[in-house]
């Protein structure tokens, strides 16, 4: 038997959704880059290995954002933890890149990141902990 849920603070609802919103972001950017490359093929050219590269590198990026939201849902510490190397390594991808989608994503991993930090999130997270700990016992 489960004890009582414990409420999501609301910063980290929020930040589950921005990080969502990122999700779909990487989604998009990697199925429109395959349709880039599909047109080219079918016009006859070659496209250039830095969009398959990108392509990959967006996919991987999507899912393994939805791993570590789906994590973080169920409580999962080690979610937070990987949606932070995820938000950084978002981050060096756009200051490197300098586009406005670039610039969307940095505020996007800005405001996630600090959200994931709050004393109220990570209290949730050790209180989840807390009690798979105590539901395990049983």
């Amino acid at each position: 038997m489960t004890g009582p849920t414990i409420p999501m603070p609301g910063r980290l609802r929020a930040a589950l959704a921005l990080a969502f919103l990122q999700v779909l972001m990487n989604g998009v950017l990697a199925a429109s880059a395959q349709l880039q490359i599909a047109t080219q093929r079918s016009d006859g050219e070659e496209p250039f290995s830095l969009l398959y590269a990108m392509t990959c590198l967006w996919y991987v990026f999507a899912a393994g954002l939805m791993v570590s939201w789906i994590a973080i849902l169920f409580g999962y510490d080690w979610g937070r933890w990987s949606l932070l190397a995820f938000e950084a390594l978002s981050t060096i991808g756009g200051l490197a890149g300098g586009s406005l989608t670039a610039a969307a994503g940095l505020v996007l991993a800005g405001l996630v990141v600090t959200a994931l930090f709050r004393e109220p999130v990570t209290a949730w997270f050790a209180a989840k902990a807390a009690q798979r700990r105590a539901s395990s016992t049983i």
